[in-house]
């Protein structure tokens, strides 16, 4: 009797350990990735640990909340492992086209939002989850830049979910001493008439190279002017009675703009061709005045990490840029996105995965801190998960100033020839600027050269 019992015991825990056992049996799913490097997670994927035999003692505390660990939390039968290729920004475009002229087999690929057009024209992208972002941004109230952004012919590829803010920052006490509000400056009108007493009060009193510092390089000078068209009516495409593209630029708009990146010199602004990014030289105190974005504010941060908000506001103010009187706030807010490959293994993981991130405040929230990013909707910025994090690091008047300055933004035409336009216009502003061409004759010929550009 008593070997009976023996043995009915040890089929028992034999049974139990194999129910255990097959109980704890995951689906494994390895996704895999492409995309680049991030400043706030050098050593891991983007969405998640990679699994490369990374210790969990070497795994920051902060992917608890990644989008991978929060599907994996959602759907406890599956496990998903990350294969990712981390590309530097500097080979990104080059891999990328390649990964799409062999047709890699991507789960995932990360997106600059100056690339969606030319590559969901390639047909190497899927637009088949594009209702599900549609109606995904319809409720969270993605900002209509970012819809723009996200679509090509009617599709949307995905969904811009982070970007930044194009701002001016500037010292407070030149400002002052020149007799001079950060309202003063807020209009462009007012930034121009100040800036000669600017000028004169940085070089004079602080020893100072200038007043401010304006960064002469095709894609920021094209993209600073994008905002200023906008705001005055202009656009960089508009489409004529048959419903062809043309340029919006050529009119009263672009020669106001272009004429105002003249007189800003004309006043006193350097321009910069060798550009020093990151506020480098606003924060050696070069200069009183300097265009840069958000992604820059650790920067300031950083150099006085003993400053109360209060202190740091008191030194330095944020313009997101600034505005023609009369007219609205507009500025252009680029951003990025994952985009799915039509011959990727895994789509509808790969799609669930991100709408996790997209839906979880929390988990989106981390990603957003991790790259010092932006949020792309209202839904987000007023997060209590994002914003009293945010907050904690910079003071609420500048975040305040970066959610104006997306909510503002403008759209690239989504456009595989984006590029050509970008350069036609980047020849007409240097022909205004130190060429001493007219903006009306240099705007015809940036017309024309993209009306063939468009004709093909």
């Amino acid at each position: 009797m008593k070997k009976f019992a023996l043995s009915v015991l040890i089929l028992s825990l034999v049974l139990g350990l194999g129910l255990v056992g097959f109980a704890e049996e995951k689906e494994v799913i390895t996704l895999k990735v492409m995309t680049t490097p991030h400043p706030g997670a050098p050593h891991y994927g983007y969405l998640g640990p990679i699994g490369d035999g990374t210790t969990e003692e070497e795994i920051p505390e902060w992917y608890e909340n990644s989008p991978v660990v929060v599907y994996e939390k959602n759907n406890p039968g599956v496990e998903i492992k990350l294969d990712v290729d981390v590309v530097p920004k500097s080979n990104y475009t080059k891999q990328l086209y390649l990964a799409v002229s062999a047709n890699k087999k991507y789960d995932l690929v990360r997106i600059d939002e100056m690339q969606v057009a030319q590559l969901a024209e390639t047909g190497y992208f899927t637009p088949q989850f594009s209702e599900e972002y549609k109606q995904w941004a319809e409720e969270k109230g993605l900002y209509p830049n970012f819809v723009d952004g996200s679509t090509y012919e009617g599709d949307m590829y995905g969904v811009l979910d982070r970007t930044g803010s194009r701002a001016i920052w500037v010292w407070k006490d030149v400002l002052h001493a020149a007799g001079y509000t950060m309202e003063d400056i807020s209009t462009a009108e007012g930034l121009l008439d100040a800036l000669p007493d600017i000028t004169k009060t940085a070089k004079e009193e602080f020893d100072m190279s200038g007043g401010l510092e304006y960064p002469f390089d095709a894609g920021w000078v094209v993209d600073q002017s994008w905002g200023w068209l906008y705001q005055l009516g202009g656009s960089i495409l508009e489409k004529n009675e048959d419903g062809e593209w043309v340029p919006g630029f050529n009119n009263e708009a672009g020669v106001k703009t272009l004429n105002y990146i003249k007189d800003l010199v004309e006043a006193g602004a350097t321009l910069q061709r060798d550009w020093q990014w990151m506020l480098a030289n606003f924060m050696d105190r070069k200069y009183a005045m300097t265009y840069e974005g958000s992604w820059a504010v650790s920067a300031v941060t950083s150099a006085y990490p003993d400053k109360s908000h209060e202190e740091l506001t008191d030194m330095v103010g944020v313009i997101p840029t600034t505005v023609f009187e009369g007219k609205k706030l507009r500025a252009l807010a680029g951003g990025w996105m994952w985009m799915i490959p039509r011959a990727a293994p895994n789509p509808e993981v790969a799609h669930d995965v991100i709408m996790t991130m997209l839906n979880n405040r929390e988990s989106y929230a981390h990603m957003l801190i991790q790259e010092g990013n932006l949020p792309t909707s209202e839904w987000m910025f007023e997060a209590p998960q994002y914003k009293s994090k945010v907050t904690k690091d910079i003071p609420e008047p500048w975040y305040e100033q970066f959610q104006r300055g997306v909510a503002g933004g403008v759209h690239r035409p989504s456009l595989a020839t984006y590029s050509q336009i970008q350069k036609a216009f980047w020849d007409a502003t240097q022909k205004v600027v130190v060429g001493g061409v007219s903006a009306e004759k240099a705007l015809d010929s940036a017309a024309n050269q993209v009306e063939k550009i468009l004709e093909g």
